[in-house]
């Protein structure tokens, strides 16, 4: 098992982006006129050399309205485009989604309904006072976690794995989210190696308060001076913070292929669902 390790390690950890001071560990109608149908438009094949097709079908976790189902489908339009599924469709049935790609596109379809929530977190120390049924949540996770974890609250602490070391930690509540992120792209580390990256640019709010939590947190002992990056409530980096991040840029790095880099730059980019969606069914058809 790894152990934690700072910025400058090839594990998952938080740098600036920068040439500034490196952060270590740095309900609707299913009539044919309420259907929404969405074709990329780009003619370069989708990479697959399977033929026919396959068909995801996409059932909301809790009812949708209107406006959040049309979110919906443009941001998994969106997502269909970056992720390289040229010729995909995407519709909707009543409250039901479809995603119809080329080839043998499951996993990718599959991957295409993740909620994308992405969130920062605080670490907590282990002394930190835990309300009965956060400690109760904390006492029950086994790591490493499998399955999707419950969604939980934003002003509320929660337990989660370190995807990095294996130990369970105690985040506090969410400080920022997608919504601070302005951009997200994926690119080749420039520090050597043949790992992926993803460099993330904030809005001008979210970058002065990434500073003022990076400015606390740079001052705390261990762990609590450790920043938790979430996407779906699963951490993808927990990197310590020994200097205040000014510059309103951020690199998530770690051991991330191209194709992985390219998903969560994506996934990150088009924005969250509005609503946790349930894969109910893949199909392939000829």
């Amino acid at each position: 098992m790894r152990t934690h390790r700072t910025v400058t390690a090839a594990a998952l950890t938080l740098a600036l982006a920068t040439l500034a001071p490196v952060l270590a560990a740095c309900s609707s109608s299913d009539s044919p006129a309420d259907k929404d149908a969405v074709r990329a438009v780009d003619p370069r094949p989708s990479g697959s050399t399977a033929s026919g097709r396959t068909v995801a079908t996409y059932t909301p976790a809790t009812a949708m309205s209107a406006s959040d189902l049309a979110t919906t489908v443009e941001r998994l339009k969106a997502r269909a485009a970056a992720f390289g599924l040229d010729g995909t469709r995407i519709e909707r049935h009543g409250s039901l989604i479809t995603a119809d790609a080329p080839g043998d596109s499951g996993d990718r379809l599959r991957q295409l309904a993740a909620t994308a929530e992405l969130t920062f977190r605080a670490v907590k120390g282990d002394r930190a006072a835990r309300p009965a049924d956060v400690r109760q949540r904390f006492n029950a996770l086994t790591c490493p976690a499998t399955g999707t974890p419950p969604l939980s609250e934003p002003l509320e602490p929660m337990p989660a794995c370190d995807s990095d070391t294996g130990r369970k930690l105690l985040l506090g509540p969410v400080v920022l989210d997608g919504e601070d992120v302005k951009s997200a792209k994926s690119d080749l580390n420039t520090g050597g190696g043949t790992d992926w990256v993803i460099n993330l640019s904030f809005t001008d709010r979210g970058a002065q308060d990434f500073a003022t939590v990076t400015t606390d947190l740079s001052q705390q002992t261990p762990p609590a001076d450790q920043f938790a990056i979430l996407l779906d409530d699963k951490i993808l980096s927990a990197p310590t913070v020994q200097q205040a991040i000014t510059g309103g840029e951020a690199q998530i790095t770690g051991d991330f292929t191209r194709q992985r880099a390219e998903n969560l730059a994506a996934l990150i980019s088009t924005g969250a669902l509005p609503v946790r969606l349930t894969v109910s069914d893949v199909a392939r058809q000829p």
